[in-house]
């Protein structure tokens, strides 16, 4: 028998969290948990330790309270399990920016990481391309959209030489003119820019088709996530931003598509489940037998539409374009500015309608600061967390 694949899940308690180890659940021929850690969630991570056994476990936030024998605490946990010698795949779940330096930490040790964290490309994109041309890890998506794109482009991808240029994408794809990224249009998709200003924060966590996180959640509804994925993909796989398009498609069946020279489209399509993508990252570029999610039905599913984004309606899309192609620190500030913002609303403090001017306000004063290096963007990042915490 094969050796099995040991996995460190960064995050195991959150949606993606969850969703791996239902997904390792049904191969344990195949994958074991290494390594857990979770934020704060520290009965969630007990009961998950308890269920998988797993060599090490972390909290990020333990709170000052006693935590069983050996578990490790606070942010270095996340880069402990990282780089644990008997991690393969980290499956990075971490929610926003402080997933940047566990991924990094992972490609510096040789690790394949799964990510779920698509901060750590928007903030840290020339980082993490560095650190997977000077090593041996390398970086698989787990986003749905980015797991379409990837699928799409099967034997597609060239291989990425040692001191190559950030610029040419992680996984650089040979013969694609566009990639065309969907968008289900969350739950304000047919509202007026009016009835937007006036959304609550039970509006905005509404989502019509998907099941997330809260913050995930309110990036749908202002489309802050696709602002992020169209980043990320230019960071991927080396797509120039006036090739990246984003449609609306309410079913959120078709998850992307890519459209090569000759003027062919393909789409990958399916239900809505990351376990799907969670599995393709684990076994890439193989396909691992499962029958853990409903197949396809291409009548049930029926009509497919697609519509134009509003950009009108959703300003926040716009603006986190603009940051990626400026490029240094914007898309940090606009990561960061986003984080606060969106923490806000869900305490209360900030409406709804307010995210994008919060962000603008940031981006006007911190978006031409240098990001060439760690510190530089840590630098940025916080700035943009306190401008906005401010923010009124």
């Amino acid at each position: 028998m094969s050796r099995r694949t040991g996995v460190a899940l960064l995050g195991a308690t959150g949606s993606i969290g969850e969703t791996a180890q239902r997904v390792v659940a049904r191969h344990p021929e195949r994958f074991h948990f290494v390594a857990l850690t979770a934020n704060g969630n520290r009965d969630g991570l007990a009961a998950a330790a308890a269920r998988w056994r797993p060599t090490y476990v972390g909290l990020v936030q333990d709170g000052g309270a006693t935590l069983p024998a050996g578990w490790g605490r606070g942010t270095p946990c996340l880069v402990e399990a990282a780089q644990h010698p008997d991690v393969d795949v980290v499956v990075n779940a971490v929610v926003g920016a402080a997933g940047l330096e566990a991924t990094l930490a992972a490609l510096r040790a040789g690790k394949r990481v799964a990510l779920a964290n698509k901060e750590s490309l928007v903030v840290g994109g020339v980082l993490v391309a560095r650190a997977v041309r000077e090593g041996t890890g390398e970086v698989i998506p787990v986003d749905s959209e980015h797991s379409a794109l990837l699928q799409c482009a099967a034997g597609r991808v060239a291989p990425v030489p040692r001191g190559a240029d950030p610029a040419e994408g992680l996984l650089p794809l040979r013969g694609v003119s566009r990639m065309i990224i969907t968008a289900s249009g969350g739950p304000f998709r047919t509202w007026s820019r009016e009835q937007i200003d006036g959304a609550n924060l039970t509006d905005a966590l509404n989502h019509p088709t998907w099941a997330m996180g809260r913050k995930i959640t309110i990036d749908s509804a202002s489309l802050a996530n696709k602002a992020l994925e169209v980043i990320e993909a230019h960071v991927l796989f080396g797509i120039p931003y006036d090739r990246i398009e984003v449609v609306v498609h309410p079913q959120s069946i078709v998850h992307s598509m890519l459209e090569f020279e000759d003027g062919s489209v393909l789409a990958q399509m399916g239900v809505p489940s990351m376990e799907l993508p969670v599995l393709y990252a684990l076994g890439y570029p193989d396909r691992i037998p499962d029958g853990g999610v409903p197949r396809f039905d291409p009548v049930a599913s029926s009509p497919l539409t697609f519509e134009a984004v509003r950009h009108d309606a959703f300003p926040t899309l716009g603006l986190g374009i603009a940051a990626g192609r400026q490029g240094g620190a914007a898309p940090a500030v606009f990561n960061a500015a986003n984080e606060v913002a969106v923490a806000r609303v869900l305490d209360g403090s900030l409406p709804f309608a307010r995210i994008p001017v919060a962000i603008e306000h940031a981006l006007s004063a911190l978006g031409d600061h240098s990001g060439d290096d760690l510190p530089a963007l840590l630098a940025a990042d916080a700035a943009a967390r306190s401008l906005v915490q401010e923010f009124r």
